[in-house]
Protein backbone atom coordinates (compact mmCIF):
# COMPACT_ATOMS: atom_id res chain seq x y z
CA UNK A 1 0.00 0.00 0.00
CA UNK A 2 1.29 3.45 -1.10
CA UNK A 3 3.11 5.73 1.81
CA UNK A 4 1.08 9.31 1.22
CA UNK A 5 3.86 11.98 1.63
CA UNK A 6 3.18 16.14 1.92
CA UNK A 7 5.81 18.42 0.74
CA UNK A 8 4.96 21.82 2.31
CA UNK A 9 5.66 24.50 3.62
CA UNK A 10 3.40 28.16 3.92
CA UNK A 11 6.72 30.06 2.41
CA UNK A 12 6.90 29.74 -1.37
CA UNK A 13 10.16 29.44 -3.29
CA UNK A 14 11.34 27.21 -1.00
CA UNK A 15 11.58 24.29 -3.54
CA UNK A 16 8.56 21.89 -2.94
CA UNK A 17 8.01 21.56 -6.87
CA UNK A 18 11.33 20.54 -7.62
CA UNK A 19 11.51 18.57 -4.48
CA UNK A 20 8.20 16.63 -5.37
CA UNK A 21 9.29 15.90 -8.83
CA UNK A 22 12.65 15.17 -9.11
CA UNK A 23 12.44 12.46 -6.00
CA UNK A 24 10.01 11.06 -7.24
CA UNK A 25 11.67 10.62 -10.84
CA UNK A 26 14.44 9.48 -8.32
CA UNK A 27 12.22 6.57 -6.84
CA UNK A 28 10.65 5.90 -9.59
CA UNK A 29 14.52 4.96 -11.45
CA UNK A 30 14.83 2.56 -8.69
CA UNK A 31 11.26 1.00 -10.08
CA UNK A 32 9.26 1.76 -7.20
CA UNK A 33 5.58 2.55 -8.63
CA UNK A 34 5.21 6.86 -7.85
CA UNK A 35 2.38 8.87 -8.15
CA UNK A 36 2.73 12.84 -7.63
CA UNK A 37 -0.80 15.53 -7.11
CA UNK A 38 -0.72 18.65 -7.75
CA UNK A 39 -2.36 20.73 -5.34
CA UNK A 40 -1.23 23.72 -6.03
CA UNK A 41 -3.39 26.04 -8.31
CA UNK A 42 -0.64 28.19 -10.14
CA UNK A 43 0.60 24.66 -11.86
CA UNK A 44 3.83 24.59 -11.94
CA UNK A 45 4.47 20.72 -11.35
CA UNK A 46 1.88 19.99 -13.74
CA UNK A 47 3.78 21.86 -16.43
CA UNK A 48 6.60 20.42 -15.89
CA UNK A 49 5.63 16.73 -16.15
CA UNK A 50 3.60 16.94 -18.82
CA UNK A 51 6.04 18.18 -20.67
CA UNK A 52 4.88 21.80 -21.05
CA UNK A 53 0.72 21.70 -20.70
CA UNK A 54 -1.23 23.85 -18.77
CA UNK A 55 -4.70 22.75 -19.44
CA UNK A 56 -5.83 19.48 -18.53
CA UNK A 57 -9.90 18.51 -18.97
CA UNK A 58 -9.73 15.93 -16.00
CA UNK A 59 -7.20 17.23 -12.95
CA UNK A 60 -7.46 17.34 -9.19
CA UNK A 61 -9.82 20.15 -9.47
CA UNK A 62 -12.76 17.34 -9.93
CA UNK A 63 -11.59 15.59 -6.94
CA UNK A 64 -12.85 18.92 -4.70
CA UNK A 65 -15.88 19.91 -6.70
CA UNK A 66 -19.27 19.43 -4.93
CA UNK A 67 -21.14 17.01 -7.59
CA UNK A 68 -17.71 14.79 -7.42
CA UNK A 69 -18.31 12.57 -10.02
CA UNK A 70 -14.91 12.01 -11.28
CA UNK A 71 -13.17 8.74 -11.13
CA UNK A 72 -9.48 9.24 -9.77
CA UNK A 73 -8.24 6.56 -11.95
CA UNK A 74 -9.39 8.76 -15.16
CA UNK A 75 -6.98 11.60 -13.72
CA UNK A 76 -3.63 9.59 -13.91
CA UNK A 77 -1.39 10.47 -16.09
CA UNK A 78 1.82 8.43 -17.19
CA UNK A 79 5.00 11.02 -17.33
CA UNK A 80 6.68 10.45 -20.29
CA UNK A 81 5.01 7.10 -20.68
CA UNK A 82 6.87 6.05 -18.04
CA UNK A 83 5.53 2.41 -16.30
CA UNK A 84 6.55 3.82 -12.90
CA UNK A 85 6.03 7.49 -12.83
CA UNK A 86 2.30 8.97 -13.12
CA UNK A 87 0.85 12.26 -11.88
CA UNK A 88 -2.46 13.96 -11.47
CA UNK A 89 -2.47 17.81 -12.81
CA UNK A 90 -4.16 20.97 -11.38
CA UNK A 91 -6.15 23.27 -12.53
CA UNK A 92 -5.52 27.18 -12.37
CA UNK A 93 -9.58 27.52 -11.20
CA UNK A 94 -8.79 25.24 -7.92
CA UNK A 95 -8.68 27.99 -5.34
CA UNK A 96 -12.18 28.94 -6.54
CA UNK A 97 -13.81 25.09 -6.17
CA UNK A 98 -11.68 25.16 -2.79
CA UNK A 99 -13.66 28.00 -2.04
CA UNK A 100 -17.07 26.68 -2.71
CA UNK A 101 -16.20 23.27 -1.01
CA UNK A 102 -15.91 25.20 2.15
CA UNK A 103 -19.34 24.06 3.52
CA UNK A 104 -19.47 20.48 2.00
CA UNK A 105 -19.72 18.09 5.18
CA UNK A 106 -16.04 16.14 5.98
CA UNK A 107 -14.28 18.28 3.49
CA UNK A 108 -10.50 17.74 5.47
CA UNK A 109 -11.07 14.03 4.37
CA UNK A 110 -12.16 14.24 0.49
CA UNK A 111 -8.56 13.96 -0.77
CA UNK A 112 -7.98 10.67 1.39
CA UNK A 113 -11.31 9.20 0.16
CA UNK A 114 -9.98 9.70 -3.03
CA UNK A 115 -6.69 8.11 -2.36
CA UNK A 116 -8.12 5.23 -0.66
CA UNK A 117 -9.11 3.61 -3.80
CA UNK A 118 -5.48 3.54 -5.57
CA UNK A 119 -3.36 3.36 -2.77
CA UNK A 120 -2.73 -0.16 -3.66
CA UNK A 121 -1.78 0.63 -7.12
CA UNK A 122 1.64 2.71 -6.05
CA UNK A 123 4.29 2.61 -3.58
CA UNK A 124 4.24 6.26 -3.09
CA UNK A 125 1.64 8.87 -3.83
CA UNK A 126 3.63 12.79 -3.41
CA UNK A 127 1.38 15.43 -2.58
CA UNK A 128 3.07 19.08 -3.85
CA UNK A 129 1.00 21.49 -1.89
CA UNK A 130 0.23 25.41 -2.00
CA UNK A 131 2.52 27.65 -0.04
CA UNK A 132 -0.79 28.39 2.29
CA UNK A 133 -2.98 26.37 4.70
CA UNK A 134 -5.98 26.05 2.73
CA UNK A 135 -8.73 23.50 2.58
CA UNK A 136 -6.28 21.49 0.46
CA UNK A 137 -3.55 21.63 2.29
CA UNK A 138 -5.63 20.52 5.17
CA UNK A 139 -6.86 17.41 2.54
CA UNK A 140 -3.08 16.38 2.07
CA UNK A 141 -2.27 16.96 6.28
CA UNK A 142 -4.71 14.39 6.97
CA UNK A 143 -4.15 12.03 3.73
CA UNK A 144 -0.32 11.87 5.00
CA UNK A 145 2.16 9.26 6.02
CA UNK A 146 4.95 11.55 6.25
CA UNK A 147 5.09 15.80 6.08
CA UNK A 148 8.47 17.32 4.56
CA UNK A 149 9.71 20.49 4.57
CA UNK A 150 12.17 21.76 2.65
CA UNK A 151 13.93 24.98 3.80
CA UNK A 152 16.22 27.32 1.56
CA UNK A 153 19.06 29.94 2.53
CA UNK A 154 16.79 33.03 2.57
CA UNK A 155 16.96 35.40 5.23
CA UNK A 156 13.47 34.70 6.10
CA UNK A 157 13.93 31.03 5.71
CA UNK A 158 12.53 29.78 9.09
CA UNK A 159 9.77 32.56 9.24
CA UNK A 160 6.42 30.53 9.87
CA UNK A 161 8.25 26.91 10.30
CA UNK A 162 7.04 27.21 14.20
CA UNK A 163 3.21 27.95 13.03
CA UNK A 164 3.16 25.67 10.53
CA UNK A 165 4.15 22.41 12.85
CA UNK A 166 1.27 24.05 15.24
CA UNK A 167 -1.15 23.81 12.35
CA UNK A 168 -0.12 20.41 11.52
CA UNK A 169 -0.50 19.33 15.06
CA UNK A 170 -3.99 20.66 15.01
CA UNK A 171 -5.10 19.15 12.10
CA UNK A 172 -3.37 15.29 12.90
CA UNK A 173 -3.94 15.97 16.91
CA UNK A 174 -0.76 13.59 16.81
CA UNK A 175 1.21 13.64 19.46
CA UNK A 176 3.74 11.88 17.29
CA UNK A 177 3.87 13.94 14.23
CA UNK A 178 5.53 12.34 11.71
CA UNK A 179 7.50 15.35 9.69
CA UNK A 180 11.01 15.89 9.09
CA UNK A 181 12.76 19.09 7.96
CA UNK A 182 15.50 19.48 4.89
CA UNK A 183 18.02 22.16 4.01
CA UNK A 184 17.41 23.11 0.65
CA UNK A 185 19.32 25.06 -2.40
CA UNK A 186 21.97 25.09 -0.33
CA UNK A 187 25.64 27.73 -1.15
CA UNK A 188 28.16 25.16 0.54
CA UNK A 189 30.75 27.95 0.64
CA UNK A 190 28.41 30.26 2.60
CA UNK A 191 29.31 29.12 6.01
CA UNK A 192 28.42 32.10 7.85
CA UNK A 193 24.54 32.02 6.39
CA UNK A 194 24.77 27.95 6.80
CA UNK A 195 25.90 28.15 10.32
CA UNK A 196 23.37 30.64 11.22
CA UNK A 197 20.33 28.71 9.88
CA UNK A 198 21.30 25.16 10.56
CA UNK A 199 21.61 26.42 14.55
CA UNK A 200 17.91 27.90 14.09
CA UNK A 201 17.07 25.01 12.69
CA UNK A 202 18.00 23.11 15.02
CA UNK A 203 16.11 24.77 17.61
CA UNK A 204 12.85 24.51 16.17
CA UNK A 205 12.84 21.24 14.62
CA UNK A 206 15.61 19.16 16.71
CA UNK A 207 15.93 15.71 15.74
CA UNK A 208 13.45 16.26 13.24
CA UNK A 209 16.09 17.24 10.40
CA UNK A 210 17.30 15.13 7.58
CA UNK A 211 21.02 14.70 7.15
CA UNK A 212 20.64 15.38 3.63
CA UNK A 213 21.18 19.02 1.71
CA UNK A 214 20.05 19.69 -1.22
CA UNK A 215 23.15 21.74 -3.02
CA UNK A 216 22.36 24.73 -4.96
CA UNK A 217 22.46 24.19 -8.46
CA UNK A 218 21.44 25.92 -11.91
CA UNK A 219 20.72 23.13 -13.60
CA UNK A 220 17.41 22.56 -11.12
CA UNK A 221 15.89 25.49 -12.52
CA UNK A 222 17.37 25.13 -16.23
CA UNK A 223 15.76 21.44 -16.02
CA UNK A 224 12.31 22.86 -14.20
CA UNK A 225 12.51 25.69 -17.41
CA UNK A 226 12.57 22.58 -19.66
CA UNK A 227 9.60 21.05 -18.44
CA UNK A 228 12.11 17.99 -17.16
CA UNK A 229 13.19 16.26 -14.06
CA UNK A 230 16.98 16.86 -13.38
CA UNK A 231 17.90 13.49 -14.24
CA UNK A 232 16.85 14.20 -17.74
CA UNK A 233 17.96 16.90 -18.41
CA UNK A 234 21.91 17.22 -16.75
CA UNK A 235 23.52 13.75 -16.94
CA UNK A 236 26.12 13.83 -13.90
CA UNK A 237 25.03 17.18 -12.36
CA UNK A 238 25.32 17.24 -8.37
CA UNK A 239 21.99 17.37 -7.80
CA UNK A 240 20.97 14.46 -9.01
CA UNK A 241 23.53 12.22 -6.39
CA UNK A 242 21.97 15.15 -3.60
CA UNK A 243 18.05 13.58 -5.06
CA UNK A 244 19.63 10.07 -4.56
CA UNK A 245 20.78 10.30 -1.40
CA UNK A 246 17.02 12.10 0.10
CA UNK A 247 15.00 8.98 -1.49
CA UNK A 248 17.75 6.66 0.22
CA UNK A 249 16.78 8.74 3.71
CA UNK A 250 13.27 9.06 2.73
CA UNK A 251 13.05 4.80 2.07
CA UNK A 252 14.83 4.59 5.88
CA UNK A 253 12.55 6.13 6.94
CA UNK A 254 9.77 3.63 5.80
CA UNK A 255 11.63 0.83 6.56
CA UNK A 256 11.59 -0.09 2.87
CA UNK A 257 15.17 -0.03 1.65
Amino acid sequence: MAKVIAILNQKGGVGKTTTTINLADTLSQQRYKVLVIDLDPQGNLSKVVSGGDVRFECNVMDLFSKENKSDINEMIRAVNGSEYFFYIPTDIRLSRVIESGLTLSFREVRLTKHLNKIKNDFDFIILDCPPNLSLTTTNAIVAADLFLMPINSGVFALDGLEDLLDALNEVTQDKTLNYYVFRNEVAVKNKIINGAIKEDLEQIAKERILKTVIRRSEHIGQASFMSLPVSKYKQGSTAINDYKSLAKEILTLFDTE
